[in-house]
């Protein structure tokens, strides 16, 4: 049947409830990666599942279950889709769990969704686990370290990328958006400078470069974020040519060393 199941226990102080803000929280960020694994398996900017509850208990624990469906225009992909996902999301739970090389392809977002969701043990609510017939896997303090070291292990280097700019996120204090690249990943995350909202609205749904600091996480050879200085639009009325683009901002280092202004960009978003 490919049903998840999410299980809370909520703190001795709630009576072993589960705050309604918090577990709606959590659900989000399950359903958020459930999404990213989506796309990583359909190999397509838009998830082909969505999720129905199916059953639902309450008391300590607060139990929801939930089943994956195949989209209305995405019925051709058939039932093995559903399970390819199913299996690919316990798969990479699991070896988060053992601390287990990931997929090569699992990015970013994946991990802060999942990093949300494990976060909290033992002072938000007693305890969480994600199971399905076959796996159960505890949400807690080991799960939520080893997800902080993923997500923090990075390298860095300065260099830039092209790609259509999409899938913006510059609600309150959030400057971020993805690049779909031609060639390498299928997408990498953007992350603008503050005051540049409208310029990231102006490149929307159009190819661009952008130039700053790119995260990589070992051993992979594409970056998994860019911390953007700079960027240009390249179709359109302000379309210009690649080769053009050599030497588009020979002071992004404000005329420091390579090392010291990368430091001063993790500074920026820290």
């Amino acid at each position: 049947m490919n049903l998840i199941k999410l299980k809370v226990e909520g703190l001795d102080a709630e009576q072993g409830h589960v705050p309604v803000d918090e577990f709606l929280e959590k659900l989000t960020h399950l359903v958020t990666a459930l999404n990213e694994i989506d796309r990583l398996v359909g190999q397509s900017g838009s998830p082909k599942l969505y999720y129905r509850i199916v059953n639902a208990t309450h008391g300590s624990p607060l139990e929801v279950t939930l089943e994956p469906v195949l989209k209305k225009k995405t019925v051709a992909a058939g039932e093995q889709y559903i399970h390819e996902c199913h299996d690919r999301f316990f798969r990479e739970l699991s070896a988060i769990k053992r601390m287990e090389p990931l997929s090569p392809d699992v990015e970013t977002g994946l991990l802060e969704n999942l990093y949300d969701l494990a976060i909290g043990a033992g002072t938000e609510f007693k305890s969480a686990a994600l199971s399905n017939d076959k796996a159960h896997i505890e949400l807690d303090k080991t799960f939520e370290t080893n997800l902080a070291r993923l997500v923090r292990e990075e390298d860095v280097s300065y260099g830039g990328m092209d790609g259509k700019l999409e899938a913006v996120n510059i609600h309150g204090g959030n400057r971020r958006c993805w690049i779909y690249p031609q060639l390498g990943p299928q997408r990498v995350r953007c992350d603008f400078l503050p005051g540049t909202s409208e310029q990231i609205r102006e490149a929307l749904g159009h190819l661009v470069h952008v130039e700053g600091a790119k995260f990589f996480r070992p051993p992979g050879p594409f970056p998994i974020r860019i911390a953007v200085k700079e960027f240009e639009i390249l179709d359109g009325e302000e379309a210009v040519s690649l080769s053009s683009l050599r030497g588009i901002a020979p002071n992004a280092t404000e005329g420091v060393s390579a090392v010291e202004f990368i430091r001063r960009i993790r500074n920026e978003w820290e």
